[in-house]
């Protein structure tokens, strides 16, 4: 597994590291290019002689506990193995000792953005290639027909490949901030746990509901319950690790941020809005339609959508709670990607919900015969309103308080500028595709002298999508218009971007990104040290071990102050 993801993991490799080098050598210390190329071919080496390692490991262990089903030995697939083991072990040997002795000898090599990315790319690349056989593996000694050897070999040499790396990060001459890492693994957990916790709860009460019902099951069984709930407990055990042990607590990151919005929050609002839509369609299918169905295996829809309700609902609270923890504070950058994102959720749903709508109008003006499908047209039109006017109207309603109590400055914050102007882009290209394809099929229907029915029934869709969206860009562009039109407060000096030299900063930091500002840090290695002259400044630059050295001028009052970065 780990194998075909190897060309993927190779390029990104190359990619970052040449844009490092590009960039003057590293990046991160400062190192010469020849250092930088070296370090891009080492742990390329590195990488490719690990994986070959693996695949071999795995290749001869599956073969000596006799894990394939063939009644004769591949003799092909052996000697490929071994050959891998043969070539892949000495190289990664003796470039792992190297490469520690470069990291025991320089500290520099530790930051160095080679290392950061290998241990990167190995832990997350093992860590995946761990889960999925892990998850295979168990679901098959529980409820399958025994559990496979090989499955088996590849949970385990790339479980021990993960352990060991994540051992050497550990260590504190080795430990680079792996804070990308961190993100990816917590990322793997939280989307094993939504996929297999919908699953499994949607399955179980679907089973409740047709033993209720005294229905004759044709849905889930005990397989198909047990396998995503063991993929479930082990997508736990990976989030848990990464997430509530480490990543909670971290700095608050742009890709931090961006995490928790569209892997957590997002992720549970799209689940709850396709579950309750799914459900609310039932309802109304059976109301307005003519489903074929009794009115029990009709509704057994319903038991399963309400399981991934609670899923996708349990990520939204969590996630949106995680974003409301620490201080109080103004309200910020963060707070308002929230808002415009699930209003532009619940906008884009709703304006399906018109559309449709208004086709299925057309269609019933001119008389089109509505059969098969199409009769649940309404109520797929009703289920988006229902499910899309709400949650647009209940965060698209906040905004706008926000931007009556705090004026200009809610109406002129980069957020809100961009939804509304991504909202008129958006809805201005759908206009402009649907009037060239309404224009095209009223030509049409001229020179082939079908105008009539048929014609109108072409032109239905078209000319809903385009009345539709061009009231939503028409309502959003007198938002714009208002906004733009807002009297601004007098010309002051506005901070946009801040550099923060600190050996503790993480709550200024967090403020001054609260402020929506831009903020760089650099750690402080020690203590300010004074200088009353040149020669001071000098003399203590001469003495300083680390590569970078900020010296500030005091100006007028005389003298500069020394300060090491790590």
């Amino acid at each position: 597994m780990l194998f075909g993801l190897l060309p993927l993991l190779i390029i990104a490799g190359v990619v970052v590291l040449v844009v490092r080098l590009a960039g003057g050598g590293d990046g991160t210390t400062g190192e010469s290019a020849g250092v930088a190329v070296r370090r891009i071919f080492q742990y390329l080496v590195l990488l490719i002689a690990l994986v070959l390692s693996g695949v071999g490991l795995t290749g001869v262990l599956t073969e000596a506990l006799g894990g394939s089903d063939q009644i004769t030995q591949d003799t092909a697939a052996i000697a490929r193995s071994i050959s891998l083991l043969i070539v892949g072990v000495p190289v990664f040997v003796g470039l792992a000792f190297y490469t520690r002795r470069k990291l025991r000898d320089d500290p520099a090599e530790m930051r160095s953005a080679g290392w950061v990315l290998y241990l990167t790319l190995v832990l997350f690349g093992s860590l995946v290639a761990t889960v999925m056989p892990l998850t295979t593996f168990f679901g098959d000694l529980f409820v399958g027909d025994g559990a496979d050897a090989a499955v088996f070999v590849n949970a385990v040499v790339w479980g021990v490949v993960w352990g060991v790396h994540w051992w050497i990060a550990s260590i504190p001459r080795y430990a680079p901030d792996l804070w990308f890492e961190r993100i990816l693994g917590s990322f793997v957990g939280l989307a094993i746990m939504l996929i297999a916790g919908a699953i499994t709860g949607a399955a179980s009460l679907v089973v409740i509901y047709d033993a209720i019902f005294d229905v004759v099951s044709v849905g889930p069984n005990a397989d198909q319950i047990v396998r995503p709930l063991v993929a479930l407990v082990v997508g736990a055990v990976v989030w848990v690790w990464y997430w509530l042990r480490i990543a909670v607590r971290e700095e608050r990151t742009i890709l931090w941020v961006g995490y928790v919005l569209f892997a957590g929050v997002l992720s549970g609002v799209a689940m709850v809005v396709v579950a309750g839509g799914t459900a609310v369609f039932a309802v109304l299918e059976w109301i307005l339609g003519d489903p074929p169905e009794a009115t029990v295996a009709h509704f057994e829809i319903i038991p399963a959508a309400v399981g991934v309700v609670v899923v996708g609902a349990t990520t939204w609270v969590y996630h949106r709670s995680v974003l409301d923890r620490g201080p109080v504070r103004e309200r910020g950058t963060v707070d308002r990607l929230y808002e415009y994102l699930l209003a532009f959720m619940g906008l884009g749903v709703t304006a399906a919900g018109i559309a449709t709508l208004v086709t299925y109008a057309i269609w019933a003006i001119v008389g089109t015969e509505i059969t098969g499908s199409d009769r649940g047209a309404i109520a797929v039109a009703l289920t988006l309103l229902i499910v899309g006017g709400p949650l647009w109207g209940v965060y698209w309603w906040r905004a706008q308080s926000e931007r009556r109590r705090q004026g200009v400055d809610e109406a002129q914050a980069t957020t809100r500028r961009i939804y509304v102007f991504v909202v008129l882009g958006i809805s201005a290209l759908v206009a402009l595709v649907s009037l060239l394809v309404l224009v095209y099929a009223f030509v049409e229907a001229i020179l082939e002298g079908s105008v009539g029915t048929e014609m109108f029934d072409a032109m239905a869709v078209p000319f809903a999508l385009l009345v539709t969206a061009g009231a939503v860009a028409w309502y959003h562009f007198a938002v714009a218009r208002e906004d733009r039109s807002t009297t601004p407060k007098p010309a002051k000096a506005a901070v946009r971007d801040v550099i923060l030299i600190t050996s503790h900063g993480a709550e200024l930091r967090s403020a001054i990104v609260g402020a929506d500002m831009r903020v760089r840090v650099f750690p402080a290695a020690g203590p300010v040290v004074e200088a009353n002259s040149v020669e001071e400044a000098m003399a203590a630059l001469s003495g300083e071990t680390h590569r970078h050295v900020v010296v500030v001028d005091r100006g007028e009052d005389g003298g500069f102050e020394v300060i090491p970065l790590r």
